[in-house]
């Protein structure tokens, strides 16, 4: 097999990012648990989400081809550097006017994803993937690293995440990836989210952390493992509210751990968690079936600034293994991608062998 060939970022890498995270889960969770390590309702009800996935995404792998894709050339290079600037420069305003560092502040980073930051984010993530997939220059990684900066001071690992993987996926695709730079954006990325996982850690009040940098990525995954746990036997009683939710006002993740956990505390649930407490299994596969055949169909658009899209995308979904998709500003990037598919939907053809 020639590694060189490997797709490493097709869309599969889903399913074996949710594997390695379940094992992550178990391997915590006799350490860091309360209960007895998971039961194998959630090792079951998990391989049969991936299975769902893998399905949708292999039966739009076969049945769909794009010979190419629309030039898209009223986006200016001008245009993408000012709007990622605007984008840094609203989010230094946000910390300004929140009066201090959220990530060395338990409660300014309670208050730090305000409406401001809901711009600037989606914004920034956007714009810098656009920006490198259909203008690259070497100088452009000054901007993907000091984003990472300045969202990272708000305290969530996603935002660093989101920001420097999507950054790396669009790179590899377009070819730009060489070896030192791989490894210092990996190294970069694995530093960056346990670092700010554990500094947030330390700085919320009235709790006293004793499990190091590494110990904690391990808790984290069991804990949010223990969670979809505690869900499954209460699949589909919530009837839609979870949903309703993410589209309207509240905290899912909150009304998540009131429901589940009985405690106001805003928990992450796993990729499996709001739609199985919502809809059940039936939900479940609904779900993981949607995203299958959505992103494989992006995945048939990555060229141009397809690639960005891409990107964001997949990483994204990457992210919500753990967290969840309970946030409608990251359902955004999915309409993302629904707007690529009709700008595309001429190129876009059934193969009818």
């Amino acid at each position: 097999m020639n590694i060189r060939k490997i797709d490493f970022f097709n869309p599969l890498i889903v399913v074996v990012a949710i594997v390695v995270f379940l094992l992550m889960g178990y391997a915590g969770s006799f350490d860091y648990r309360f209960e007895d390590p998971l039961n194998m309702n959630v090792f079951l009800t998990i391989i049969f989400a991936c299975i769902v996935f893998a399905t949708g995404f292999l039966v739009m792998e076969n049945k769909i081809i794009v010979d190419k894709t629309k030039e898209i050339n009223f986006i200016s290079e001008r245009l993408l550097i000012i709007l990622v600037l605007i984008a840094l420069i609203l989010q230094t305003l946000n910390i300004i006017l929140i009066g201090g560092i959220p990530l060395f502040n338990s409660v300014l980073k309670s208050n730090s994803t305000t409406n401001i930051w809901r711009i600037a984010y989606p914004l920034f993530l956007i714009m810098i993937n656009l920006l490198l997939a259909k203008y690259y220059n070497k100088k452009y990684l000054i901007l993907v690293a000091l984003g990472a900066l300045i969202f990272g001071l708000n305290g969530y690992r996603t935002s660093v995440l989101g920001i420097l993987g999507s950054s790396f996926i669009t790179l590899y695709y377009l070819n730009r990836i060489s070896k030192k730079i791989g490894i210092l954006f990996i190294a970069i990325i694995a530093i960056g989210f346990m670092a700010i996982g554990y500094i947030a850690s330390q700085s919320i009040a009235n709790q006293h952390w004793t499990l190091n940098p590494g110990q904690l990525v391990l808790y984290r995954a069991a804990f949010t493992l223990e969670v979809f746990e505690k869900i499954i036997p209460l699949a589909g009683s919530t009837n839609g509210h979870i949903l309703s939710m993410i589209f309207s006002s509240g905290s899912p993740r909150t009304f998540i751990g009131e429901y589940v956990l009985h405690y106001n505390v805003c928990l992450t649930s796993t990729l499996f968690g709001p739609v199985t407490l919502d809809f059940g299994l039936i939900g479940l596969a609904i779900q993981m079936l949607f995203m299958g055949v959505f992103i494989g169909i992006i995945y048939k658009l990555k060229e141009g600034i397809g690639v960005g899209v891409y990107s964001i995308i997949l990483t994204h979904t990457l992210i919500w293994i753990e967290t969840g998709p309970t946030d409608i500003m990251i359902w955004f990037l999915y309409f993302l991608g629904l707007i690529l598919i009709i700008i595309n939907h001429n190129y876009i053809k059934l193969n009818k062998n």
